[in-house]
């Protein structure tokens, strides 16, 4: 069944529900199949596995980069941002990679191809007055604890919410973060 020739779409399939999926959380399984199923394999999946090139892979990339937003178009525009560019890139190259070591390719094409910059937000820090303000109102809205764990911790919110009262010890005042809540989409 796995053959050289194979679309690369039919591979990036396989590789995906027996490599890859059994082993992600459903967050992580949300944003694989959204690359997968809704860039790579409509743009590029029809390309023989053999024969994908890293021309093909860089011409995609920057496709997705120019036109490959497919939500909310109307406010965002067409382009991708940089991170999905890249995360499609990674999915891509990790597929390849287990081609090569399923002996069906010799080299990986995605290898050396040139992606769009890493950039990191810059960090947004409230002032002593804001976080005042912000307490404050949480405290009017019944939230104020929440808000004061968030900011004296680093928690992030998922983890906050997901807290049980069976997650501190009020002997040592330890809080153990042993799930969290994520949105399903």
């Amino acid at each position: 069944r796995l053959k050289p020739e194979m679309p690369f779409g039919e591979w990036m399939d396989f590789w995906y529900q027996n490599f890859c999926k059994p082993a992600l959380r459903e967050t992580t399984r949300t944003s694989y199949e959204n690359c997968i199923y809704r860039h790579i394999l409509p743009s590029i999946g029809q390309i023989p596995l053999n024969k994908l090139s890293q021309n093909d892979l860089q011409q995609f990339y920057a496709r997705l980069k120019r036109t490959g937003r497919k939500k909310d178009v109307e406010n965002k525009g067409t382009q991708l941002s940089d991170r999905m560019v890249r995360a499609c890139h990674a999915i891509c190259r990790s597929a390849l990679e287990k081609a090569v070591d399923e002996g069906l390719l010799t080299k990986n094409p995605a290898i050396g191809c040139k992606l769009p910059p890493k950039k990191n937000a810059e960090m947004k820090i409230l002032t002593q007055a804001e976080i005042i303000r912000l307490l404050h109102q949480a405290s009017e809205e019944g939230y104020y604890e929440l808000f004061l764990l968030e900011l004296t911790t680093g928690m992030r919110r998922g983890e906050i919410l997901g807290l049980k009262w069976k997650d501190i010890n009020l002997n040592t005042g330890e809080l153990r973060i042993v799930r969290q809540v994520t949105v399903k989409r």
